[in-house]
């Protein structure tokens, strides 16, 4: 074998092994679904307050039970092109107008800035 097409070879395998990264891949978009849950509007989130105040705060509810209509459930998927998928999940039980239980599933903790934004906003409002 002449030392050209060994050199052609090497130069062929070394271009070709360069198309199994990101570069040459199908571009994937994010798919987003339900409500959009933010951490700040669910930390605002209280026992006691009334379904009016929950639906200012989050938006109307993404499912509500024919069976079970004093509970309002509150989902998010976010199902990247690349990376993990993200669901959060919030239920928010009533007992009449009144909010008697809360359960996240899948909330990120508030973070100290996360916490400022909701104050300055809170304030603002004011």
């Amino acid at each position: 074998m002449s030392k050209s097409f060994i050199y052609s070879l090497l130069l062929c395998l070394t271009l070709l092994s360069g198309c199994s990264g990101e570069l040459f891949t199908i571009h994937k978009i994010d798919v987003q679904q339900g409500n959009a849950v933010e951490v700040d509007k669910v930390e605002q989130l209280s026992i006691g307050m009334t379904k009016e105040q929950v639906r200012f705060l989050l938006g109307s509810p993404m499912l509500t039970d024919v069976f079970h209509p004093e509970r309002w459930d509150y989902v998010y998927f976010l199902i990247p092109g690349y990376g993990e998928q993200e669901r959060r999940h919030v239920s928010i039980i009533f007992n009449g107008d009144k909010v008697t239980e809360i359960v996240k599933s899948g909330i990120p903790a508030a973070t100290d800035e996360d916490q400022a934004a909701a104050e300055t906003d809170a304030s603002s409002e004011s």
